[in-house]
């Protein structure tokens, strides 16, 4: 949310965001007269709206977008479902018939366009190009009788597009919404409290929302040959074209969100039907993970110094429990000096180092242009990387991984399970197969869970961290040991390995030069310390985290611990 946008419609201030967005307006007024209740303005959406009551809000996404959150009153103790309403333009059918004359006249001139290279420069262009063939009423009637005879005597008419100002705004925000943005699905994909969206067939689509848990919309598609369009130029654009033929995609939006699709209604019997599993626009940063309890800043010292030191991880839990989040908050961790090597299906890691070799799979009917994650994995072993980074592990691509752990590559990468045990399961059992006795090269692995929120609602935690610390010949098993705990009832995590942590003493205290090896704790509350302040300064935003942990990579601790102290955050540059 930009400030200018939080300054411009304080909290409560319904009249002035009536006043400046027509189309809230006229939805409040609609909505008064069939429910006889009024929303209030709440502003940028926070976790404590949810305490409202009754439930009746409307808060911004991006303007001019809004959302109106509604839940009906019951007779009885039953809770009726939270409503979710997008307020975007609407055109009438008079501005309809304009936006359709504007975009046959934008693309017949579409071949001398200027090019671009970006979505911005796109928007740019098509809003260059609606003004130019669009005349405010205004104007017109302020034309004299002079520049009138001109036209005439130059043998030509004026055949812009006489409309009022307004009427220029909700065209421009609907052709490039359509042209260049998410379609219907823009009020969806604006709003940063929607984690997951779910449609099927032509009902309401329904989400779930970070507040509010799961709720219905106001959206959805009223004929099946619309979807299937949407969908197949969705898909398109993407890179990954569905059809009948192949009716099941994944793919990723130009945010990043993670979309999947099933078309064909001999797989989808209620028709085509999509997820979509947003991802926030700015990378979460690792305090900003502290300041939300998904884990501690304890936690996050331990984590700097194994991937200082190039240990391998595995972030891991069930979907939808944040494993790429967390992934990409700890990537600052790693010496910023150093090359990061990424392969995934979809791109979904996001690495600020310097040298970063971005790969991804790529599908082809022909097997011999196809590039399989395998392939990308077996490619970073001759790309000299200090890290590979890998999007998730789901099939043989894990074996590779741990060849590459096994010739000294440190891996990072996320899995599905919910412990060390059913990690260890997975892994050596079909498809991945990894022969036990190489499990010792994985050093460590983190477990994740969406839970319920102190006070209601969904959160994330990391549950627990646990060390591997090698196979036992005897028992023909791993041997591990836990390092951290999350106690649910008091929301808080546990550091069970003091003087027990075998990669702190044992692989990492000699590499950071300690005699005595247990000294090394005290380096771990140290960097404890250090990002717990970055926390009371509310210094979260991922650019400044990875500045400051450049600044100890580059010049040390003091210089990193100093620079906490006097560093302007970027959200008040």
């Amino acid at each position: 949310m930009a400030e200018e946008e939080v300054l411009k419609f304080p909290k409560g201030d319904l009249e002035g965001v009536m006043a400046a967005h027509p189309h809230v307006g006229t939805w409040v007024h609609d909505f008064e007269k069939r429910y006889g209740s009024r929303p209030v303005y709440y502003g940028p959406l926070d976790r404590d709206a949810r305490k409202m009551e009754p439930l009746n809000l409307i808060y911004i996404t991006k303007e001019p977008i809004f959302v109106h959150i509604y839940q009906p009153p019951t007779g009885g103790d039953e809770v009726s479902q939270v409503l979710w309403f997008g307020l975007e333009p609407q055109l009438n059918d008079e501005e309809e018939n304009f936006r359709r004359e504007l975009i046959e006249i934008l693309l017949q001139e579409a071949p001398a366009a200027p090019n671009f290279t970006t979505d911005e420069e796109f928007e740019s262009i098509l809003s260059g190009m609606i003004d130019r063939h669009t005349a405010l009423d205004s104007e017109v009637r302020g034309l004299s009788r002079r520049q009138g005879r001109i036209w005439a005597l130059l043998g030509m008419e004026d055949k812009r597009i006489v409309v009022r100002k307004e009427q220029r705004d909700r065209l421009r925000y609907t052709i490039i919404r359509d042209l260049v943005r998410n379609g219907a699905l823009e009020p969806l994909l604006s709003d940063e409290m929607l984690e997951d969206i779910h449609s099927i067939g032509l009902k309401h689509v329904h989400m779930d929302h970070k507040v509010f848990g799961m709720v219905t919309s106001n959206i959805r598609f009223r004929e099946r040959d619309l979807l299937s369009r949407y969908l197949r130029a969705m898909s398109e654009r993407i890179g990954r074209p569905v059809s009948d033929n192949k009716p099941i995609i994944d793919g990723a939006l130009l945010d990043g969100s993670r979309i999947n699709i099933i078309f064909s209604d001999d797989v989808s019997m209620h028709g085509p039907s999509f997820t979509i599993r947003k991802f926030a626009e700015e990378t979460i940063s690792i305090t900003q993970l502290v300041q939300w309890g998904t884990l501690s800043s304890q936690l996050a010292a331990y984590l700097w110094i194994c991937l200082e030191f190039g240990m391998s991880v595995m972030v891991s839990g069930e979907t939808a429990s944040g494993k790429t989040t967390t992934l990409n908050a700890i990537l600052p961790f790693i010496d910023h000096n150093v090359k990061i090597y990424t392969a995934e299906d979809t791109p979904e890691v996001k690495v600020k180092h310097k040298i970063w070799q971005r790969l991804v799979t790529r599908e082809s009917k022909n097997e011999d242009s196809r590039v399989e994650m395998f392939d990308l994995l077996k490619a970073a072993l001759r790309s000299r990387p200090r890290y590979i980074i890998i999007g998730e592990i789901r099939g043989v691509e894990g074996a590779t991984a741990f060849q590459a752990m096994q010739t000294g590559h440190p891996v990072i990468a996320t899995f599905h399970a919910s412990s060390i045990v059913k990690m260890i399961q997975r892994f050596t059992g079909d498809p991945i197969n990894v022969p036990i006795r190489f499990f010792d090269n994985l050093n460590f692995a983190l477990f994740q869970e969406v839970v319920e929120a102190p006070g209601g609602g969904i959160a994330r935690r990391v549950t627990g961290i646990d060390e591997i610390i090698g196979y036992n010949k005897h028992s023909d098993g791993v041997l591990t040991r836990g390092m951290f705990e999350w106690d649910p009832v008091r929301d808080k995590h546990y550091f069970r390995g003091m003087f027990q942590s075998h990669l702190l003493e044992n692989k990492i205290a000699a590499l950071m030069g300690f005699e005595n090896k247990r000294d090394i704790y005290e380096e771990m509350n140290r960097r404890t310390e250090a990002l717990q302040r970055m926390v009371d300064r509310d210094l979260t935003h991922y650019d400044d985290v990875f500045d400051l942990i450049g600044i100890y990579y580059s010049n040390g601790f003091d210089s990193f611990k100093s620079a906490i102290e006097n560093w302007v955050g970027i959200n008040h540059r």
